[in-house]
């Protein structure tokens, strides 16, 4: 029993010292995007936006998958991860060497020669961050959660100010990079201090090989998930050049906000809860669906009140220059909120082992999103970003009935997580017709997200784990007023 509660306050802490950390990445990366994008040009981020299709496709092949396997791993030996750490290290290597050779080829394919000394430069990404999965999943594994989250406050801190920096001296696409290595190092430097796990000079492939095939499941998901956010980028680039992209890449990298930085870091918190509970379903489902309806109610209010305000929001935080970038925003961010309930089943298939079926539908999404993309791009960004919204709905039920087989999580529950969803983007687009001309910018903004999340608040009486999420936080709410310590002339 004390074990129990031990690991729920570990969880239940990791959860919390998770939100500060993501709430400070969130408020550097807007500021980053407010402040760089006033001083560099869409062409220069359509030039970073071209390179980074292919430096990122070779990341996905810098960690196939090994840190998940650890997670999930009821047991794990000193010898399988020295011999994961050894093969990630020259993996590592050879895609570094690999993507030198390539780089001008980027060049001749995006007619841009600026593309391929950039791809090439990439490289000391992925030799930077080579140690660093092992070692963020064996803190993930002894739940230290807080300390990833005081490395992931000191990563984003760095980045942000030597990416302003950078920005301010160099006013160009070679400041993105700057940043990026910055918070790379600052990171893997963090890990490897936290942990003092080393590898140890062995190599076993034998006691690896099960752990590589989960992996390699899971790795061919996230290949095709990475070609569905990239593929956009390259046929823009390809048909309608550098300044449509970098519209149509700021407008992403704002709708893209809220899971870069939210979704991911706070599965790390989920995915161990949710191993260790797959043999009980009832823990199971319960855990998942109230981390989810959470995650809902937090962000998808916001991000519906900033697509209905789409172009005032462009306006605040991009500036007047990429006005271009408001109905591209509006597309993308409408998309947001079925995209935040869809990242999160995989979590369900990794943590049940079943790579193997997470695989198949990363395959099915890709070729269906590919299809989107090919026809969208003839209408250029704006087509390419109603695509995505289009094709983003119509797979949510198919996923959600794959995801619900002999799974304690049933469709339902899956369709009742976009209750706060309907109800919010029914409150914001009416307050959004009603309300008067005069009220325009920030106060159009603050309006409709106040509107939008008073609803989600009722909204969340409709299901089960909304109105348990509602006496939680009734409760914490209560302890807190309780244990708030009296003013010194009440006391005794």
């Amino acid at each position: 029993m004390s074990n129990e509660g031990g690991y729920g306050r570990k969880v239940a802490g990791g959860i919390g010292s998770t939100a500060v950390a993501q709430l400070i990445r969130i408020c550097s990366s807007m500021g980053l995007v407010i402040i760089a994008s006033r001083i560099l040009s869409p062409a220069d981020y359509g030039i970073y936006a071209m390179a980074a299709p292919i430096v990122g496709l070779a990341m996905m092949f810098q960690n196939i998958g090994f840190d998940h396997a650890i997670v999930q791993a009821k047991e794990v030996s000193d010898d399988q991860i020295s011999s994961l750490f050894w093969m990630n290290i020259l993996m590592c290597a050879t895609i570094s060497a690999v993507l030198i050779m390539i780089s001008p080829l980027a060049s001749i394919f995006y007619r841009n020669d600026a593309v391929g000394p950039l791809v090439a430069t990439s490289s000391l990404l992925i030799l930077a961050m080579a140690p660093s999965p092992l070692y963020n999943a064996l803190l993930n594994r002894h739940l230290r959660f807080h300390t990833q989250s005081l490395i992931d406050i000191a990563s984003s801190v760095t980045g942000f100010v030597v990416t302003i920096a950078a920005v301010f001296l160099m006013r160009s696409y070679w400041a993105l990079l700057v940043g990026a290595l910055a918070t790379t190092i600052v990171s893997v430097i963090g890990f490897m201090t936290a942990e003092r796990w080393r590898p140890r000079l062995v190599f076993q492939w034998r006691d690896i090989a099960p752990m590589v095939r989960f992996g390699g499941g899971v790795s061919v998901f996230g290949m095709a998930t990475f070609v569905t956010r990239n593929i956009d980028n390259i046929l823009l680039a390809r048909v309608w050049g550098g300044q449509t992209l970098g519209y149509y890449d700021r407008a992403y990298r704002l709708m893209f906000q809220p899971l870069q930085n939210i979704c991911a870091p706070l599965a790390r918190n989920l995915l161990p809860v949710l191993a260790r509970t797959r043999d009980e379903p009832e823990r199971y489902r319960r855990a998942y669906l109230l981390f989810v309806q959470g995650i809902a109610a937090l962000v998808i209010p916001g991000v519906i009140a900033c697509s209905v305000s789409s172009h005032e929001t462009v306006g605040l935080l991009l500036g007047e220059k990429w006005h271009a970038s408001a109905p591209i925003f509006a597309w993308l961010s409408a998309a947001t909120p079925l995209l935040l309930i869809n990242e999160t089943v995989p979590w369900l298939f990794m943590s049940s082992g079943q790579s193997r079926r997470m695989m198949y539908w990363g395959l099915f999404a890709s070729a269906t999103v590919i299809l989107g993309f090919a026809i969208g791009v003839f209408w250029g960004a704006v087509g390419m970003a109603m695509a995505y919204f289009i094709g983003e709905a119509a797979r949510s039920p198919l996923l959600f009935r794959l995801a619900s087989r002999d799974m304690p999580v049933s469709f339902g529950d899956f369709a009742r997580l976009h209750i706060v969803t309907v109800v919010c983007a029914a409150a914001c687009w009416s307050a959004g017709a009603l309300l008067p001309v005069e009220v325009a910018g920030v106060a159009r903004i603050s309006s409709l997200g106040a509107i939008s999340y008073l609803t989600a608040l009722a909204a969340q009486l409709a299901s089960e784990p909304g109105r348990e999420l509602l006496r939680i936080a009734r409760s914490v709410l209560l302890n807190h007023l309780m244990e708030r310590p009296k003013p010194r002339h009440e006391r005794g």
